[in-house]
């Protein structure tokens, strides 16, 4: 079935989020081998036209981001909203490469409490809790979401931990500070992501 790009491009649009290879199939009642290539063709024409918009496919499936040479002026717009504190970076750096992790296990690293913080990423999204940890009073575990890996443009933990190899080849006891520069990529790489307002 010889699908039209310009329609997948307004139904990820209109999505304003990432969609599947499986959910796209059954919009448009198309085989998702279909699919898969419809999307590269629109991604490969995106480019070429040096479009404002680009195609990312992550974990949680295929969105519409801004591109990004427009990332300048873009992120004027995302500097303007509420952004994560130092604090809460160095929180979710924290979880995401101790993960799961308990509340007191984050204090002890960081050196100060952390309630205030977990409830901010907790209320993002970026984090959730994953059960409860086999203890003495059973404390609450924590551990990153896939809006996180969505946030920082990987598909998993593995794909994160191999950018801070990159950046650090002490992977085992990673230093916070290193930590943190990896996962300093959330705002900006939430300032890409483009939703209905961005485009408008």
């Amino acid at each position: 079935m010889n699908i039209d790009i310009a329609h997948i491009e307004a139904v990820l649009f209109a999505a304003a989020k990432p969609l599947t290879y499986d959910v796209l199939a059954d919009i448009f009642e198309s085989p998702k081998d279909d699919i898969i290539l419809a999307v590269k063709e629109l991604e490969s024409y995106l480019v070429h036209q040096n479009r404002g918009i680009r195609i990312r496919i992550s974990g949680m499936g295929v969105e519409l981001v801004s591109a990004p040479e427009a990332s300048e002026y873009i992120g004027q717009i995302r500097r303007k909203e509420d952004k994560l504190s130092n604090a809460a970076m160095e929180t979710l750096a924290v979880i995401a490469f101790k993960q799961p992790v308990t509340k007191a296990e984050v204090e002890e690293i960081r050196g100060v409490n952390s309630d205030k913080v977990l409830k901010q990423l907790l209320s993002r999204g970026l984090v959730s809790e994953l059960g409860h940890k086999d203890s003495i009073g059973r404390p609450i575990l924590y551990g990153t979401t896939d809006e996180f890996l969505r946030s920082v443009g990987v598909n998993s933990l593995a794909d994160l931990h191999e950018e801070v190899t990159h950046q650090d080849d002490r992977v085992e006891g990673t230093s916070d500070m290193t930590m943190v520069t990896a996962v300093d990529t959330v705002d900006e790489t939430e300032a890409l992501t483009t939703n209905s307002q961005d485009v408008h």
